[in-house]
């Protein structure tokens, strides 16, 4: 052979090869008349057969097959073999490092007596496109549900939005009282699954007192807006009977507790008196109020009082906090920050929104008050003392 068409040859059987290798497959041909195989050496390694034990014939790689695959196989080797049809199956081969996904293409030819002489073609390792296939499946499955959830959650923020609205009116401007002016800011969560409970309350008493209230149920979703409902309505109905925030906070407590599966909440209860222009108020491991003055923002000390419906039979304390006109006490939610700590580094960015906003009106104080995160609902309320004339 001549040293050009050697080099030649040699050049197609290297591509080949490399075709092989890269298209993971292999091509086979059996030789029925003689009963003789041939395997190209790509296709042992897709096997892991030992080419010392030469390739295998048609009944030795139907024993290959998984059991669930051998009724395909058979169909398809019937259709190539005794009618020589052209065939493209898949089925599973077992092998020593496992299971594998094989896509066989093969023709068949037939002698002069119609009877089939030899059939060939491909065999190749499609493991990897049907792990493929099987990922866009479960993808598909899971954006259907996704799809789906996000419906639900789209009709649950409606219905629970028109529940807040319902339940929770948020006043415009500013609410004016004897002694007493005060201003809300509500900001619900931006994302659909996480409506919370966030809510207040302001309650007009005998003598001119006025009690304001603000918490927030722990969860989100209709659960945590149905226990906000619950414990408003409980708070301006139990007004009635006590103006005592920490006697209320108890009351409130009990409410909870007797729901083992409602969620546990937090509050601040706050009574205001006109004419000692003075803040009795209590807490239910809400975070500490701030008080704005003229010289700058302080938090306050917080009085005992543990998490509504945490604790059957919680005692809760009172402070009394003297407000000079002018002065603005500011109570929120947690919304309101970053972390849940109540230190002086989580209450710094609060107390730097309001430096220096001590004589804005309550509105624009409020309008400096970001939330930390659009993932929570944000409740802040702002009461200050006036002299009224």
């Amino acid at each position: 052979m001549p040293e050009s068409t050697a080099r030649s040859t040699a050049e197609i059987l290297d591509r080949l090869t490399r075709t092989e290798r890269l298209g993971n497959l292999g091509w086979a041909e059996w030789d029925l008349t003689t009963d003789t195989v041939h395997w190209s050496d790509h296709l042992y390694e897709i096997f892991e057969r030992d080419r010392a034990a030469g390739p295998a014939t048609l009944a030795r790689v139907r024993k290959y097959v998984l059991p669930d695959d051998v009724g395909r196989f058979d169909k398809a080797a019937q259709a190539l073999i005794g009618d020589a049809q052209p065939i493209d199956v898949t089925c599973r081969i077992v092998v020593p490092s496992g299971v594998r996904h094989i896509r066989a293409i093969f023709e068949a030819e037939r002698g002069r007596d119609g009877r089939v002489r030899v059939a060939y073609g491909i065999m190749q390792d499609v493991s990897v496109f049907e792990a493929a296939e099987r990922d866009r499946a479960r993808l598909a499955d899971i954006e259907a549900e996704s799809a789906e959830l996000q419906a639900s959650l789209q009709t649950e923020h409606r219905v629970v939005a028109a529940l807040q609205q319902v339940i929770l009116p948020v006043p415009e401007g500013t609410v004016r009282r004897p002694g007493l002016r005060a201003a809300v800011r509500y900001q619900p969560a931006e994302e659909l699954a996480r409506v919370g409970g966030d809510w207040f309350d302001l309650v007009h008493l005998p003598g001119d007192r006025t009690l304001l209230a603000v918490g927030d149920v722990a969860g989100h979703g209709m659960p945590a807006a149905a226990t906000m409902a619950r414990l408003r309505h409980a708070l301006s109905a139990l007004a009635v009977t006590t103006d005592d925030p920490a006697r209320l906070l108890a009351y409130l407590n009990q409410m909870v507790c007797d729901d083992p599966t409602g969620p546990t909440a937090t509050a601040a209860v706050a009574r205001f008196d006109p004419e000692t222009s003075s803040v009795t108020w209590a807490q239910a491991g809400h975070p500490p109020p701030v008080l704005l003055t003229r010289a700058g923002a302080t938090p306050l000390d917080r009085p005992e009082g543990m998490l509504v419906g945490a604790l059957r039979g919680s005692e809760y304390a009172t402070a009394v906090t003297e407000l000079a006109p002018g002065d603005t006490m500011l109570i929120f939610t947690d919304g309101l920050i970053e972390r849940r700590t109540y230190d002086s580094d989580w209450l710094g960015p609060v107390l730097r929104a309001v430096a220096g906003a001590a004589e804005l009106p309550l509105e624009a104080l409020l309008a400096r008050l970001q939330p930390a995160s659009a993932d929570d609902d944000t409740c802040v309320l702002a009461l200050r003392a006036v002299v009224d004339g």
